[in-house]
């Protein structure tokens, strides 16, 4: 896929994303703005709706270019076929209605993109929609937009303009490989969820859930939970949901108000959830599996193409300095790497799944070939 990262602005960046568009091959855009971008400028409306060819992306904490996280500028990836994009509006009011909105046309990808503030219900509502109408014939990845220390502001985008409290779907007829590893370790647990709502976590094993939580931390780590600095606790100890076969869904707490913490993604009533711990090795080790699992899919092997990457920016947070070396893990020397550190990832898991996940390296190796 043909690549252009820009730093710049107004009419330069303009021309820039047009430069990309009108290029031989490239059929539409997934465009991947940083903060340092105003998004919701009208010059920046004004460049998405000059596009000749579809558009679809959004604003996330940091983008990936060249195997390298970036701060600041714009991505834009040019894809190779001409993709549908699929706009779900008002996220947080989304039901099971939802089916008869998504595009039943037979494709062998999509790129999904939902506003990581909006909703977890709503979230949920997506992502049970996307398997009922799909199952595991489509090939999903993708990510929440949105600023880190964000909320009621746009954060989506297509060639209409920027939105929020949506997602965007782009489906497109390349095949494509995935992996999907976290590393993180159960360490306390598990504790039934007997009341939630969405993301909010009220009770675990019918008490207060920051109780269970802190007790959980401090009696099977070395970690001390103060509320005051919640977050950066949380960062080191997410939840786990647990599954069967395979590595439980990870959901990132980073607000408690009162005893109810609340979490990026849905923990739905009545699962049963784990305190989970990470080790650097162990991180940077998952994100090298998924990466190798998604080179090694057909029909993808042999091939050649881009690796987009979905890693959550809670684990460049906390592996911090040392995130180099996760990037570099995932990275091929063979495929050119971009893609975004989101809030939040969606992907199948090639087990049958499609789930929205938390602090999860996602790999995405699209093949070059229709």
């Amino acid at each position: 896929m043909k690549l252009a990262y820009s730093s710049a602005t107004g009419d330069a960046l303009r021309n820039e994303l047009t430069s990309l568009a009108t290029q031989e091959h490239v059929r539409g855009l997934l465009v991947l703005a940083t903060p340092s971008v105003d998004i919701t400028t009208d010059d920046f409306e004004t460049t998405l709706r000059s596009m000749s060819v579809p558009v679809c992306g959004g604003l996330f904490p940091q983008v990936i270019v060249d195997g390298e996280p970036r701060a600041s500028g714009v991505l834009a990836i040019g894809l190779p076929t001409a993709p549908t994009v699929t706009v779900v509006s008002e996220l947080s009011e989304a039901d099971d209605d939802l089916d008869a909105t998504l595009p039943a046309e037979g494709s062998e990808a999509a790129f999904v993109f939902v506003d990581a503030h909006a909703d977890a219900n709503g979230v949920g509502s997506l992502i049970d929609a996307l398997f009922r109408t799909y199952s595991v014939g489509l090939s999903v990845v993708g990510g929440g937009a949105g600023r880190l220390d964000g909320g009621d502001e746009p954060c989506l985008f297509t060639g209409d303009g920027v939105i929020k409290d949506a997602a965007v779907m782009v489906t497109i007829d390349q095949p494509i490989g995935i992996g999907v590893r976290h590393g993180w370790n159960e360490v306390a647990g598990p504790f039934r969820v007997t009341d939630a709502d969405g993301g909010m976590i009220r009770e675990l094993d019918g008490e207060p859930a920051c109780e269970v939580y802190q007790e959980a931390i401090e009696t099977n780590t070395d970690t001390t939970l103060h509320r005051e600095d919640f977050f950066e606790t949380a960062t080191a100890h997410p939840f786990g949901i647990s599954r069967l076969d395979g590595e439980p869904i990870v959901r990132d707490p980073f607000a408690v108000d009162g005893d109810a913490i609340s979490c990026f993604g849905p923990v739905p009533e009545g699962e049963f959830v784990t305190v989970l711990a990470g080790d650097p090795d162990s991180l940077i080790g998952a994100a090298e599996q998924a990466a190798e699992t998604a080179l090694t899919e057909e029909p993808i092997t042999d091939s050649a193409g881009t690796l987009c990457v979905f890693d959550c920016i809670s684990r460049q947070l906390y592996l911090d300095e040392i995130f180099e070396r996760e990037v570099a893990a995932i990275n091929d020397d063979g495929w050119p790497m971009v893609g975004a550190l989101t809030i939040g990832e969606i992907a199948n898991d090639g087990t049958g799944h499609l789930d929205y996940y938390n602090k999860t390296a996602v790999v995405a190796a699209v093949s070059d070939s229709a």
